[in-house]
């Protein structure tokens, strides 16, 4: 164990050496771990890096749709034509102002399609518009980047615990949020995302705090009850002198670029472990400081070696088990490694439940990407029979797998990828009409399933076992049976309603709602001849 009084030095070669040693020397579960954590946060959008390029692609697609291309050249005309793009350099505004803006109108295009509805008045506000879709930009990317912050805390977590022990638990990274602890650490993130932003507008004030804040977010990570000032006056005290040689620390890996941008995925397997990894090792060097009072570090088992420096010094790795003060995330009447009992009544309200999230989720994508209103789906009302089934079969069948996490994401996608692809045959075969086609997705199959879709199941179908389930069980039961049967007797009333009119009127279809199987052959078709032709 190291004491307070141990003498501190910054080695280059001993930090390289561990951060190698910690991510690659374990083992190899321990390996994909870490990387799958790091997928998952670049999955949902909180990272961004080279491989998120990739990542992004498996993903669904959503956020742009179709677009009059002579709307958004008229904005960027507009653009060109105020008195701040005429200020630029020639060079400047044509090569880097231009192609941001072009980069946020397209990503914004359902903006423009909202005040294409009225066309006139786009004509005749085209600044206003223009304005408007700058500025919510802008507030966009601000909130995201407060909620993409503060859940990287949750990362820090993983990566500092990956130091000092063998196999870091996934769920680690939901630690620092328990008790009541995520409003605070958003605030306190949310000033965070502030200051830096301000301070990159310096440029070099930037690149200054940069290091000199860096360990705020880790502070956090093992103290979710620090205050904005006291996290920041520590991570001050904390790097106070070291900056430029955690700058050099940084540089000393810059190599990794190469590979980062020519190999697909190597930075997700191997740049972002490493650097992420690094990070977290400057933080634990920093802290050995002995000029520094340790009031606010309150994880003993952080004080001491990491795991590969225990195990080369000679001890037996089955004996290394740091204890942490911070708990689980823990959800009432649920554990992260047992399963969990449901009643009948439980799984008639998950079905519903999960049946409105799917609804949701359709129309709101529709209405962003096709500003168009549609009830999405097979049936009337406002439900998705397949995510409600999908749902209820993962918890149902897979609950059982709580405590072996490997077997769980396996069967997990293997009974989603089932259930959607038999799905969508059936509805194919019987209905001949398409509800949704991955055709134009990567690794699918017959364009029912996706590696993406699959994928996103996943991530969805550990939620609902581990965090949703419990809620709407602990949900169900604050309610009292009686009120809870009396809900789900009405619910169960008018779905069968819905598949009665279905069965009379036919199923729910219309512009937007699936297409014909016949029709998006001849699309395909009609695609491909005007693809070979060179024709629009």
């Amino acid at each position: 164990m190291q004491s307070d009084t141990a003498e501190f030095r910054w080695s280059y070669r001993e930090i390289r050496s561990r951060i190698r040693r910690t991510v690659f020397t374990k083992g190899v579960k321990p390996y994909l771990v870490l990387v799958l954590i790091i997928f998952i946060f670049s999955f949902v959008g909180i990272l961004e890096f080279n491989a998120s390029g990739i990542i992004n692609n498996l993903d669904m697609k959503y956020g742009r749709g179709v677009v009059n291309k002579d709307d958004i050249l008229d904005i960027l005309d507009y653009a060109r034509s105020t008195p701040l793009m005429q200020a630029l350099p020639e060079f400047l505004r044509e090569e880097i102002a231009v192609d941001i803006i072009w980069g946020t109108l397209s990503t914004y295009s359902w903006l423009i399609n909202l005040f294409a509805m009225n066309h006139a008045y786009m004509e005749r506000n085209l600044g206003e518009v223009f304005v408007f879709i700058m500025l919510f930009m802008v507030l966009y990317k601000g909130i995201t980047s407060f909620f993409k912050k503060t859940l990287a805390v949750g990362l820090n977590r993983a990566v500092m615990e990956n130091r000092f022990q063998r196999d870091v638990k996934i769920r680690r990274i939901l630690a620092p949020f328990g008790n009541h602890k995520f409003l605070h650490v958003i605030g306190v993130m949310c000033i965070y995302v502030i200051v830096m932003s301000l301070w990159w507008l310096t440029i070099i004030g930037g690149v200054i705090k940069h290091y000199q804040y860096l360990c705020v977010p880790y502070l956090l990570a093992e103290n979710p009850d620090l205050s904005w000032k006291q996290a920041r006056n520590l991570s001050r005290k904390m790097t106070r002198g070291y900056k430029w040689k955690m700058f050099l620390t940084e540089m000393s890996y810059i190599y990794l670029l190469i590979p980062g941008f020519l190999v697909p995925l190597s930075d997700l397997f191997i740049v972002m472990p490493l650097d992420y990894t690094m990070d977290a090792e400057m933080y634990f060097t920093l802290r050995q400081r002995p000029d520094i009072k340790r009031t606010r570090f309150i994880e003993t088992a952080f004080d001491g070696d990491a795991y590969v420096d225990r195990v080369k010094a000679g001890e037996n790795p089955e004996d290394i088990h740091p204890e942490y003060l911070m708990p689980d995330l823990h959800i009432r009447n649920s554990s992260f490694d047992k399963a969990d009992e449901y009643r009948i009544i439980d799984y008639i309200a998950m079905f519903f439940i999960f049946c409105f999230i799917g609804w949701l989720w359709e129309v709101g994508l529709h209405l962003v990407k096709d500003m168009a209103f549609v009830n999405r789906g097979v049936m009337y009302g406002p439900w998705l029979p397949i995510y409600g089934a999908g749902g209820v079969f993962i918890i149902a069948l897979l609950n059982r797998l709580k405590h072996h996490k490997l077997k769980l994401f396996v069967s997990t996608m293997i009974l989603c990828g089932v259930l959607e692809y038999f799905t969508s045959f059936v509805i194919e075969f019987f209905s001949n009409r398409s509800y949704w086609d991955y055709h134009d997705m990567q690794l699918n199959l017959n364009g029912r399933v996706c590696l993406a879709g699959l994928i996103a199941f996943d991530i969805g179908g550990f939620l609902g076992i581990f965090i949703v389930g419990p809620l709407i069980k602990n949900l169900m039961h604050r309610l009292g049976d009686k009120k809870a049967k009396i809900i789900c007797s009405i619910l169960i009333t008018l779905f069968v309603i819905d598949i009665i009119c279905c069965n009379i009127f036919g199923p729910n279809i219309g512009e937007g709602i699936g297409k014909e199987y016949s029709e998006r052959v001849v699309c395909s078709e009609t695609l491909y001849l005007s693809e070979k032709d060179g024709t629009d």
